[in-house]
């Protein structure tokens, strides 16, 4: 009877809580962008707020003097490629001398070259987002002139996000990078429990002893954000 009263009691006792480690969502990184010339924006494609894809226009610089020489280096490029084939022609026929011929495919080729450069100079008016994200802020606004290297828009790249923990060096000996744990969020009740990859278990403790522990998760769902708790499950003593 005594044994049975035990066995029941130890039933009754709750399990050892698995180990989990606390630690903080972060954005993956925040993208500055800048104009790469000095110009005045003429057209503003995106704002505080909206959600961007790498390569769409962020904003449009004053242009119109580049579009008007790439025009006219366009022109002279169809002229050149029209005078090098009949150059071919003439010189395929023996009319003309090689070295003729040769002159002719070297204007082509610094006409394209022209052309390259002074379509160069258009692109370079546009302001594009470098990757997938969020706008979290614009420096200026329609009119405002920006100078070469000026940061215009700052941008949260939303691709990944990491979780940067805290935790005494016994706590975590068994982790190293590569390996992939569970993350839960509590705060974000409808977000399914994350697949994150350990990419940093510090090799030594700082000032309070304490490791710093870097976990990336791919492909974050939209209600992760940062700033949030989050709970990594850690694995269980052998």
């Amino acid at each position: 009877m005594h044994r049975a009263t035990s066995l029941c009691l130890l039933l009754a006792l709750p399990l050892p809580a698995a180990p989990t480690l606390e630690g903080t969502v972060q954005p993956f990184r925040k993208v500055e962008v800048s104009a790469y010339v000095s110009s005045h924006i003429v057209e503003l494609k995106a704002g505080e707020g909206d959600r961007v894809k790498a390569g769409q226009p962020l904003a449009q610089l004053y242009a119109r003097l580049e579009e008007l020489e790439m025009k006219r280096s366009k022109a002279l490029l169809d002229r050149r490629e029209y005078e090098a084939k009949g150059a071919r022609s003439l010189f395929d026929n023996r009319v003309i001398p090689e070295f003729k011929a040769m002159e002719s495919r070297i204007e082509l080729d610094l006409a394209r070259l022209n052309y390259e450069t002074a379509a160069e100079h258009v692109r370079l008016r546009t302001i594009l987002a470098p990757v997938d994200g969020l706008v979290v802020e614009r420096t200026r606004e329609l009119g405002e002139t920006v100078n070469a290297s000026q940061v215009v828009f700052r941008i949260l790249d939303l691709s990944r996000a990491t979780i940067l923990c805290t935790a005494r060096p016994d706590r975590v000996a068994r982790l190293a990078p590569g390996q992939k744990l569970t993350v839960h969020v509590p705060a974000a009740e409808t977000l399914p429990p994350l697949l994150a990859e350990v990419v940093l278990v510090s090799p030594s403790p700082d000032s309070p002893g304490l490791v710093r522990l870097k976990l990336l998760v791919r492909d974050p769902a939209p209600g992760l954000r940062a700033g949030l708790k989050a709970v990594v499950d850690l694995p269980d003593n052998p």
